[in-house]
């Protein structure tokens, strides 16, 4: 029997150069809308989040505005991001 997978969600503020490391190398090119996964949290809000594995952890990096600054800056130019700025409308209930 195989060991469960860690999962683990990072956003800007608590990303390693390691973690752009791993990004880079699941997505040599970068990565475009296709590439993302959209969840819906509790309150109704939408997540955007690309997902990256490693043989003991799945990793949900939270893409953002600031989190596709921080990529653009730690990344070279052959690195590209696709993303539609918008996200779907919240739930109103």
């Amino acid at each position: 029997m195989s060991t469960p997978l860690k999962r683990v969600i990072k956003n800007y503020l608590n990303i390693e150069q390691r973690h752009i490391d791993l990004i880079a190398a699941a997505f040599p090119e970068g990565f475009g809308d296709d590439d993302l996964q959209l969840l819906t949290l509790p309150n109704g809000q939408y997540l955007r989040a690309l997902e990256v594995r490693t043989e003991d952890t799945v990793y949900l990096f939270r893409i953002d505005t600031e989190m596709m600054e921080m990529l653009e800056e730690a990344t070279d130019d052959e690195f590209t991001m696709d993303v539609d700025s918008e996200l779907p409308e919240e739930d109103e209930d």
